[in-house]
């Protein structure tokens, strides 16, 4: 993979998250699952795209996604 490719899929899950957090204030809570989900999904991403490339930063993928490391 380039990195082009871990921008793209970086910047599609920090999508979700935004999408999420745009929801009005009394749908965030039911929809408090699928933010956890989705930064399960990145971290574990993350995880092996650390494994497929040893340069990865998995720091810096995990704050892209606009998560904390």
């Amino acid at each position: 993979m380039t990195r082009k490719d871990y921008v793209m899929i970086a910047d599609t899950l920090r999508e979700l998250l935004a999408d999420i957090d745009r929801e009005p204030p009394g749908m965030r809570e039911v929809l408090t699952g699928e933010r956890i989900g989705v930064a399960s999904v990145a971290r574990r991403l993350a995880d092996q795209l650390r494994q497929d490339n040893p340069r990865f930063d998995r720091t810096r993928f995990i704050e892209a996604c606009g998560l904390t490391a």
